[in-house]
């Protein structure tokens, strides 16, 4: 697995592809990267922090590598199964979603669990098929057969909830992957491309990124992967500071 600052294009090898929102983005040939580490890996999802901690999901166990890819720590809850994803948008308090027991874990930022989990089933979403995390430690859920978008808050309150998605983007939807990054709600649906919401569950556009199963806003460095190693890059000391010019880049990842 590698790590890069600033790309169009990525390498496919576990696989993680790079791209940006614009068809092109000047003067990346002059970026110069630096190996900053490389580790064995043995997983098939690859999730990361704002604070450059790594998390590789392996059935049921989660593994966090810190920064300078030193193993922190490995998590597991047999008793749920298979984790289907994690989401550290906030690293104190990481969302674990079990799809098979239509449950949500929190993790604090030793992937310790943190409170309760909350139990999906019992609030009728058990057809759940997609959670990420929210600011304000809220949520989103995606149900997969009402075709429903909803928020919950902080105190598991609905704050948003839009019905029949289906019928107001008039397709059939089956996402894989969803995120939030800076009051907008990312959603892939790897035959179309990445839908963005804002954060009232109001459509905005289609950007045309297809075939990502996994994804995330970099703007300081980007992650690649083969099956046996992962590595991480970033820019030279020259461009630590990169110029406002570069927009942000989505990484995706595929099992």
């Amino acid at each position: 697995m590698m790590l890069f600052k600033k790309s169009y294009t990525l390498f496919c090898g576990l696989f993680i592809a790079f791209a940006t929102f614009y068809s092109f983005t000047p003067h990346l040939q002059d970026i110069k990267w630096e190996k900053i580490w490389s580790i064995p890996i043995k997983g098939n999802k690859l999730f990361t922090d704002n604070l450059g901690n790594s998390f590789l999901l392996n059935k049921d166990q989660l593994t966090k590598y810190r920064e300078n890819g030193t193993l922190f720590r490995t998590f597991s809850n047999k008793g749920l199964g298979t984790i289907t994803s994690i989401d550290a948008l906030n690293p104190l308090k990481i969302v674990v979603f079990y799809q098979d027991f239509s449950k949500v874990v929190f993790l604090d930022n030793t992937i310790t669990e943190n409170g309760f989990p909350i139990q999906l089933q019992d609030r009728e979403w058990e057809q759940t098929s997609l959670v990420c995390a929210s600011y304000d430690n809220g949520i989103w859920l995606f149900d997969q057969v009402q075709f429903s978008l909803i928020r919950l808050n902080q105190q598991l309150q609905v704050t948003t909830q839009i019905k029949n998605l289906n019928q107001i983007l008039n397709l059939a939807l089956q996402p894989v992957f969803m995120m939030e990054h800076e009051n907008y709600l990312y959603m892939s649906i790897p035959e179309i491309g990445i839908f963005q919401f804002d954060i009232f569950g109001t459509y905005i556009k289609t950007i045309p990124i297809k075939d990502s199963t996994n994804f995330r806003y970099s703007t300081t460095f980007y992650i690649t992967a083969t099956q046996q190693e992962c590595s991480t890059h970033t820019a030279s000391k020259h461009y630590k500071k990169a110029p406002s010019i570069y927009p942000s880049a989505i990484t995706s990842i595929y099992a």
